[in-house]
């Protein structure tokens, strides 16, 4: 018969004086707590968050007592603890030992084996400890009653987000609800249910001496070695840990990350000395619960284990772990060593966990528990770091959550985290502020909104000005419309506010939504529809993008400035880690930037990220997702910088033109119109006809409202009357002249107005003045920037030199050498500043070029320079456009050897097997060039052609007809020939770039 919590022959004790009993101060703290919140808010469920060890035991057993329980339900999730539990429940053991108890008076406990056929079996009973899947009314066609319990005590609650699970607190929410856990964080981030009552930190248990320190015995390892090298390192350090006498009585458990990977070892282990079993789920369940007996009566000391003694499992005795497998998330190895660190007055020896030091630290283990892997720390300081930090910032997300508009059971808003990206526009009215509240009043849930979507959630957060908007759609594949494949798709809007902080400043809208449609209405409610707002500056957009501590720069794409039209590249993306430092002049003349994306860094030991702009759509964004309490922070963060004085440091491309806001037209005519390179091949069709076919003409207009663009579509420029005509303003928002929206068609489910469309990609506008407008931006015209002083160059003298000679042969004839020859003997005379050098010759068709300089060192780094000699076109030096011109194409063409993987396996054909053309030696050991422009032998372990090192060097353009003093004197005076000549030079050194040094070789 129930009633055992109810008799009043029961002597529980909860607190009587400072001896007795002996509660722990963490007992003391969730108990107490527990009795606050069930005084205020007994209807909602109380989360008790207490790390491993603390005395949850005990706290579960006595939860019964305060609450006066008639029949107690304890939810675990495995057969293990169960039986753990019940045993606890069975004897109260725990209780006595603290004191909290003086009779011998037991409750009646039934451990719940399987599915229950009566559910009047259960009546009698005090405590009911089951799992799940013989519990919860999911599995059952006729649940139990409603009442059968009083008390639902859920231990390791961070489960009970489950399906099966909240369903067992949902069927019986007129019972109390208390759940137990040491990690209240989940890692899909369902919100637990309840609210935390109470916490105790780690830190404190550790301090208090609950905890006992776990030291890291970590092995370095190379980056290349083998599994099974490491496994034996991981082993062998082990068996020698065990060794110690301290830890004769010791438990050792070795984690692998399958089945066959626990027996593997275990066969390992044994073979050493050490009798190891595996245990795993595919075992039977008596041999099971036979190694566990084992385990805990000392009999089996050496356990390899795959998801199994986790969380909530006790063995004082465990005092060795080796971690041949790291768990792939922060909470099994949160529990992992949690089994380690348990003091334990008969197991006082020290704790031990034998690991890699190794980069196999998963993304969710970087930040600050990198550090378990990088020192010979104390596990569990830093792991209680860890976990009371997560803990207080759920606390955190909760308060802030509790302050919105109450959601949906199947929304928690604490656990969204938020992409941080935005449209960005500025307010041009100074006495202007977003009602949000009129958003909300407007837009209630089941409201409908522009483009299908229903109101599913919305809120607003007051003190920080933002208005958060979920909402619902049915959404069909595009390749069908078939309405039984339909389905619900969320997305989330959001808009920001971010004051302005100084005088002179503008308040900054930061609109988050995927759908300009619903941007769009939420804008008509805010009432921005009269010039209000518009859209980022470029200039600003850029500065705030390049003060972030950047690492690499690993996209940017180029906006064509200067024409347009098919065959012509209106815009032009690169690609690639450091893709900035390869960009060439020729890359980005008569460019802008259009958009930017790099890798930041967070600080050391922390995780990079990826942020992006975007100019011509006003956007930023970056990879990261950010708890929705820390979003407004992160976007006032942004307005910070993107209104910041403060140049920054280390700009992307500064020499590369950025557009500016548009503030008029410009006054010349329109030249040429091109559709936006997001439309060309994207499929969009009005009516019948592709969009990108269809003539777009553009001219410039005026009117009451001021300037725009009239835009006119046309299914051939001489049909005189156009499909549709619209116009543009200069924030770059398209509308019909009619007032009429026309809808284009993308597959079976895709619609859109073509004025979002056009305003979301406008076309690219370029006037006669060579001024260009995409949107609300305007590109001016590019400004080419050419001076002598980027350009290195090295005048020599040239003594008894026919400079208009070529050949040896006509040189010598006229008493003089030629300038060839010269050259020649000039490089064999220079000193080598690497260990082995020689001079090569190569002329002829499909040359290197015609001398070749190359060096190696005793460290095996390769250095080559590409001399290109050329006579004058004159008997005297000057400035002469014919003679840079072929010589200075052929030093271009050459800079492919730079990057070509094959530059050795051409050399040796054309030195060892006599390709033509042939090269051959100036100066140098034949012999060693011939060894290492062949195949590796064992005379021979490294060569050029097997090593394929990395070249440096020079490309060098050596023309005696130039003079540097008579081209400067004639550049001041704008001489055409001479600019000519440093554009010829300028072309050559941006087309060589990175790949080597560029220099001129000339007369003074």
């Amino acid at each position: 018969m129930t009633g055992h919590y109810q008799s009043p022959g029961v002597a529980f004790t909860f607190l009587k004086d400072a001896e007795t009993p002996r509660w722990r101060p963490a007992q003391v703290g969730a108990l107490g707590a527990l009795l606050s919140h069930w005084s205020v808010h007994d209807a909602e469920p109380a989360l008790l968050s207490l790390p491993t060890g603390a005395g949850k035991s005990a706290i579960a057993t006595a939860i019964p007592y305060l609450s006066a329980a008639r029949r107690v339900l304890v939810v675990v999730p495995s057969k293990q603890l169960r039986s753990q539990l019940a045993e606890g429940f069975r004897t109260q053991s725990v209780l006595r030992d603290i004191g909290a108890l003086d009779d011998l008076l037991t409750p009646r406990v039934v451990e719940m084996t399987g599915r229950a056929s009566d559910w009047s079996a259960l009546e009698d009973a005090d405590v009911v400890v089951a799992i799940p899947t013989s519990i919860s009314p999911e599995h059952y066609d006729k649940p139990p009653r409603r009442d059968l319990f009083d008390l639902i005590i859920v231990d390791e609650a961070h489960h009970a987000s489950a399906r099966t699970w909240r369903a067992i607190l949902e069927h019986f929410a007129s019972a109390r609800r208390v759940l137990l856990t040491a990690t209240p964080k989940r890692r899909d981030r369902k919100r637990l249910p309840g609210d935390i009552a109470f916490h105790y930190p780690l830190s404190r248990a550790i301090a208090e001496g609950y905890y006992k320190p776990v030291s890291a015995d970590l092995i370095d390892v190379t980056p290349s070695i083998t599994q099974e090298a490491c496994d034996d390192l991981i082993m062998r350090r082990t068996l020698a840990v065990l060794d110690d006498p301290a830890h004769e009585s010791s438990t050792v458990l070795v984690r692998a990350n399958t089945a066959a990977r626990a027996r593997d070892l275990a066969q390992r282990y044994s073979a050493a000395g050490r009798d190891m079993v595996a245990l795993t789920s595919s075992l039977s369940a008596a041999r099971q619960e036979q190694i566990i007996a084992g385990l805990r009566d000392g009999s089996l000391r050496s356990v390899a284990v795959v998801g199994m003694l986790g969380e909530g499992f006790d063995l004082p005795r465990l005092r060795v772990a080796a971690y041949h497998d790291k768990h792939r998330s922060l909470s099994p190895t949160i529990q992992l060593i949690g089994r380690l660190v348990r003091s334990h007055p008969d197991f006082p020896q020290p704790s031990v966990l034998v690991a890699a030091r190794d980069i196999d630290v998963f993304p969710s283990l970087q930040g600050g528990v990198r550090a378990l892997y990088e020192e010979d720390a104390d596990w569990a300081s830093l792991v209680a770091g860890v976990i009371d930090n997560e803990i207080a910032e759920a606390k955190a997300s909760r308060a802030f959550a509790s302050a919105l508009e109450t959601a949906p059971n199947e929304l928690s808003v604490e656990s969204m985290v938020i992409p941080v990206r935005a449209t960005v526009w500025e307010c041009r009215a100074n006495d202007w502020t977003p009602d949000f509240q009129k958003c909300l009043d407007e837009l209630p849930v089941g409201a409908r909104v522009r483009g299908g979507h229903e109101v599913f959630y919305r809120s607003m957060t007051m003190e920080r000005s933002s208005l958060l908007l979920v909402t619902r759609r049915t959404e069909s594949p595009r390749w069908h419309a078939h309405s039984g494949l339909e389905s619900n798709r969320f997305d989330l809007h959001l808009l920001t506010w971010v004051p302005p902080r100084l005088r002179g400043q503008a308040g900054l809208l930061l609109a988050n939504s995927d759908d300009g449609n619903v941007r769009k209405q939420l804008f008509q409610l805010l009432d921005t529809t009269d010039g209000r707002l518009r859209a980022a500056d470029p200039e600003r957009l850029h500065g705030a993008f390049d003060s972030l501590p950047r690492v690499s720069v690993s996209n940017v794409g180029v906006r064509n400035t200067n024409s347009g039209g098919r065959g012509t590249a209106s815009y032009k993306t690169f690609a690639g880690p450091g893709v900035d430092r390869g960009l060439r002049e020729v890359d980005t003349a008569q460019g802008a930037i259009g958009h930017a994306m790099a890798q930041v860094s967070q600080g050391e030991g922390l995780a990079a990220y990826n942020v992006g702009i975007a100019v011509e759509k006003a956007k930023m964004w970056e990879s990261r997702l950010v708890p929705i309490r820390l979003y407004d922070d992160v976007m006032a963060s942004f307005g910070a910088r993107y209104w910041s004085s403060s140049a920054a440091a280390n700009p992307l491309l500064p020499d590369v033109t950025r557009g500016s806001v548009l503030g008029a037209l410009p006054e010349s005519e329109v030249a040429f119109t091109d559709w936006h390179p997001g439309l060309l091949g994207a499929d969009w069709y009005l009516d019948e006809e592709p969009l990108e076919h269809l003539d777009l003409q553009v001219r410039a207009g005026r009117d009451a409202a001021g300037e725009y663009l009239k835009l006119e579509l046309r299914t051939d420029p001489a049909v005189p009357s156009p499909l549709w005509v619209g116009r543009q303003d200069l924030i770059g928002e398209v509308s019909s002249a009619n007032e009429q929206s026309v809808e284009v068609h993308r597959g079976f489910a895709t619609a859109r107005s073509l004025e979002d469309l056009l305003t979301e990609f406008p076309p690219t506008v370029y006037f006669a003045s060579g001024q260009t407008v995409v949107g609300s931006v305007i590109y001016e015209r590019p400004r080419v920037n050419h001076s002598l002083s980027r350009l290195i160059a090295s005048p020599m003298d040239w003594p008894n030199v026919d400079l208009e000679k070529q050949l040896d042969s006509s040189a010598v004839a006229a008493g003089k050498v030629s300038v060839h020859s010269y050259v020649r003997s000039h490089l064999v005379a220079r000193p080598s500043r690497f260990q082995h050098r020689w001079v090569l010759h190569n002329d002829g068709k499909g040359e290197f070029a015609d001398l070749i300089i190359l060096e190696l060192n005793i460290e095996r780094d390769v250095r080559v320079e590409l001399w290109h000699v050329k006579p004058a076109g004159g008997a005297k030096p000057s400035a002469r456009v014919t003679d840079v011109e072929v010589v200075g194409a052929q030093a271009a063409k050459s800079r492919r050897w730079f990057s070509d993987p094959d530059l050795f396996t051409e050399m040796s054909a054309r030195y060892v097997h006599g390709k033509s053309p042939v090269l051959t030696v100036v100066d140098g050991d034949d012999g060693l060039l011939t060894e290492l422009l062949s195949p590796r032998s064992e005379q021979r372990p490294w060569t050029l052609l097997d090593a394929r090192p990395v070249v440096r060097g020079e490309i060098v353009v050596a023309q005696p007809g130039l003079s540097w003093s008579k081209l400067e004197a004639k550049l001041a005076t704008n001489d055409l020939s001479a600019v000519q000549i440093r554009d010829l030079l300028c072309v050559l050194d941006d087309a060589v770039g990175s790949l080597a040094v560029t220099r001129t070789v000339c007369a003074p």
